[in-house]
């Protein structure tokens, strides 16, 4: 889909002389041809809030066969495990924007001549919720303090029952993958909970989004150790890549002890590490290694590989591990009809092109 205009050349007389004069010409703006294959609920009365409605976007119902309008669609809009079967059959498909973050399943689909827009920008604020919620609730104990109450006891002593805990200042959160949402995470923690934080990814350079966010220093990947080492709390937010799989691995969690038990003033407590990334940067094994042999003190998941968690996994019922449903972050339709808005502008402006110049492209050979 290409953005259409024209101009035209004219001769009008000034006195005894004819001028060239080039006049730009009105054109009608055809709108892209867009439908929207989506599980979202409320997504449409969203998009409608927006004035994005009209004969030029379509919605299918997930489950029914799209085929007549995947042959005439300029866009896809939707989560990338629905779209991923379907851009075979869209022949004219130059752009496609999904509802989600991650766009990994488009992956395994051959094709790669259309731009990939992700939903970015709005994630970070809610994951940065979620790992105060269990920093918070690990360091003053929540889960004895309901079971206390479900006995009606009142503990004697604060001291003896165990009720101790570190304030929040005094410890560091390490944040490994500093862009957008970790970067958030990074922000609340620092500016929030007073925590020092300190981050890890591909190119440690700083970068003037460090500083605003609190992040007093950057490592690089062969920092991982390091960063287990000097951490407290521990966020992956890192994306599933061949690079990363299996990244947090037990050389590292082995390495990260053992330097904390030599260094000359150890912390306290084994760290905590929160994935909210994706699944396959740890191994459910190497998860499990690691909290029978105190290389992590807790394990707090969001993400698993594969997705759901197996009913039989030893995770479910490990008393330090926490399994929570892949819902750190949720996708709001508000969110998705501001994305496609902004870009439906964009697009129609300069085409693919101007999509590039946003920023929030899926990178086809980096894998995210």
């Amino acid at each position: 889909w290409t953005p259409p205009g024209g101009a035209t050349l004219r001769h009008v007389r000034a006195g005894r002389r004819l001028v060239q004069v080039t006049r730009t010409t009105p054109t009608y703006m055809p709108r892209p041809a867009v439908l929207v294959v989506s599980q979202i609920a409320g997504l449409r009365a969203a998009f409608e809030a927006r004035g994005l409605a009209g004969p030029w976007i379509r919605w299918t119902e997930t489950g029914e066969d799209p085929a007549l309008q995947l042959q005439s669609c300029d866009v896809l809009v939707g989560e990338p495990a629905l779209l991923a079967p379907l851009v075979a059959s869209a022949p004219r498909l130059a752009w496609l924007q999904s509802t989600f973050a991650g766009c990994n399943q488009l992956l395994d689909v051959p094709r790669r001549d259309y731009t990939v827009t992700r939903l970015a920008g709005c994630f970070g604020p809610d994951m940065g919720e979620y790992c105060t919620l269990h920093i918070l609730a690990l360091e003053r104990q929540y889960e004895e303090q309901r079971r206390m109450q479900s006995r009606a006891e009142w503990a004697a002593s604060r001291a003896s029952a165990g009720f101790t805990y570190r304030r929040l200042s005094s410890l560091t959160l390490g944040v490994l993958g500093l862009g957008d949402i970790g970067s958030e995470i990074a922000r609340v923690a620092h500016h929030g909970l007073r925590m020092k934080v300190i981050g890890c990814r591909r190119d440690p350079a700083p970068r003037d989004t460090d500083a605003s966010a609190g992040v007093s220093r950057v490592l690089g990947m062969d920092g991982l150790a390091e960063l287990f080492a000097s951490a407290d709390y521990i966020v992956s937010v890192l994306p599933s890549t061949p690079a990363t799989r299996g990244m947090i691995d037990g050389s590292v969690l082995s390495a990260a002890a053992s330097s904390r038990r030599d260094g000359a003033q150890p912390p306290t407590k084994p760290p905590v590490l929160i994935n909210v990334g994706r699944g396959d940067v740890i191994g459910e094994s190497t998860a499990l290694e690691a909290l029978e042999r105190g290389w992590l003190g807790h394990f707090v998941s969001d993400v698993f590989a594969p997705e759901p968690l197996r009913a039989e996994s030893p995770l479910w019922a490990h008393p330090k591990a926490t399994v929570t449903s892949h819902n750190s972050a949720v996708t709001q339709p508000e969110d998705v009809a501001a994305a496609f808005a902004d870009n439906l502008e964009r697009f129609e402006r300069g085409g693919v092109e101007a999509l590039r110049e946003g920023g929030a492209t899926f990178d086809w050979e980096a894998g995210y």
